[in-house]
């Protein structure tokens, strides 16, 4: 078993264990070890190894048993996808093909989320909205490309579909990157991003449908015509 590099945490944890499927060294209805022995084995923190676990529960591909511990569902191919590179600001094509596919999944998204958000996701959300506020008027642009994160996931558990949080998982490591990258060299996009973040929220909290998916394709939209620009300009 290989040891993990720290820096790459969740999404590392699912390459591992994907590797491990591969290698024939696990297969469906195989239980991993505890979480306290399984971090240590992988050389990652228990939240790193909770949140890549949370994330193959949601998709389908793991079972977590309270009492029996993760047993392997599935080895379907589909739900382990290969990751793409993320796209960098300075290509073109690839920056716009991702906007694109954004706006293809999300707004499905937050479509089912408007209709099967519990209360607790809503809390959730409203959370991340006060922390997004708070590190935008601190200029903390890491911390808000991070929480901006954190919300979308949010949305994609909130849609209780796990094909489509599937899909979100799929391009969530090639967004992170990106959104960092873009916050940081275009003007202004941050501050409207908050202002539709707080629109898709309180369309979601409204059970107001319309109000959460303009204001998701707005904020799409938005990147995609900040990128545009950037791109003519440059």
């Amino acid at each position: 078993m290989a040891v993990i590099k720290r820096k790459k945490l969740a999404e590392s944890v699912i390459e591992e264990i994907k590797r491990m499927i591969d290698c024939g060294e696990l297969k469906e209805g195989d239980k991993l070890p505890n979480q306290l022995e399984f971090s240590a084995q992988l050389g990652v923190s228990r939240p790193s190894l909770r949140e890549a676990l949370h994330t193959l529960t949601l998709i389908g591909a793991i079972d977590q048993r309270p009492g029996l511990g993760t047993v392997i569902k599935s080895v379907n191919p589909t739900l382990w996808a290969e990751q793409l590179s993320p796209p960098l600001v300075s290509d073109v094509q690839a920056s716009l093909e991702l906007v694109e596919a954004r706006r293809c999944i999300e707004v499905s998204v937050v479509k089912l989320a408007v209709k099967n958000a519990t209360t607790k996701d809503i809390r959730n959300m409203e959370k991340l909205i006060q922390n997004m506020t708070k590190a935008l008027k601190k200029d903390r642009t890491k911390e808000y490309s991070e929480l901006d994160m954190k919300f979308h996931h949010n949305i994609a558990d909130a849609s209780y579909n796990r094909y489509m949080v599937h899909m979100f998982v799929t391009i969530r490591g090639l967004m992170e990157q990106f959104i960092r990258e873009i916050f940081t060299v275009i003007p202004g996009l941050l501050e409207r991003s908050l202002k539709f973040h707080i629109g898709i929220y309180e369309g979601i909290k409204e059970n107001n449908s319309a109000k959460a998916v303009s204001n998701m394709k707005n904020h799409i939209f938005d990147i995609e015509k900040a990128l545009r620009r950037f791109y003519e300009v440059k």
